[in-house]
This record gives structure tokens, sequence and C-alpha cells, in this order.
């Protein structure tokens, strides 16, 4: 399984719109990912005691795809609409990384 993780590091002077990433953003991602293989779709908001701080990681989401190959494709054929969304809610630009999942139980 591989997991595509995209994050949101805060710097000073940032706007994150939680609501509209969780339901709206994440709404269109599954839209446009699950004809390209998407098996499951997560969204994290990090949650602190204080106010975001510059790097701290504020929101995240998790796309997972059967294989490296199926996830690369995905990203290659909607990456570009999916960043055309993100100034709806946030001027922070976002990380994407790329994880190998290994399940231990």
């Amino acid at each position: 399984m591989i997991r595509v993780v995209g994050f949101y590091r805060w710097k000073e002077g940032a706007s994150f719109d939680h609501d509209y990433y969780r339901l709206e953003h994440m709404k269109l991602t599954r839209q446009v990912l699950e004809p390209h293989g998407l098996v499951r779709l997560e969204s994290d908001r990090y949650l602190s005691a204080r106010p975001p701080e510059d790097g701290d990681i504020v929101a995240a989401s998790n796309a997972y795809f059967s294989t490296l190959e199926v996830a690369q494709q995905a990203m290659a054929a909607t990456g570009a609409l999916l960043m055309a969304d993100v100034p709806n809610y946030t001027n922070l630009k976002p990380e994407l990384g790329l994880c190998m999942v290994t399940t231990h139980e």
C-alpha cells in the first residue's frame, strides 16, 4: 500500500480554512482520485494548546493507493486540478510525500 501525504506547515501571516479543507477540498479530492485507484482518503487537523508557530504542521491529508505506479499516475492526472483549489482555503504551499505503508498486527 502507498500513502500520498499532503501537509501544510504554518508560517506567520498565513490563513487556513479548516472547514473548507475538510468539507469541500476533501470532497473534490475523493471525486477526482477515485477513478484513478484511490483506496482510502483521510484528512487531519493538527491540534495544539497554543497558536501555531512557524514550521508547525496544521493540516494533512492521506490518500492511499495499491501501488506506487497507481499513486504516481493519479498524482500526474489530478495534481493540477487539486492544486488549483488550494487558494480557496489557504495561502500556504502544500508539501507532498510518498510512503510505503506496512501494517504490524
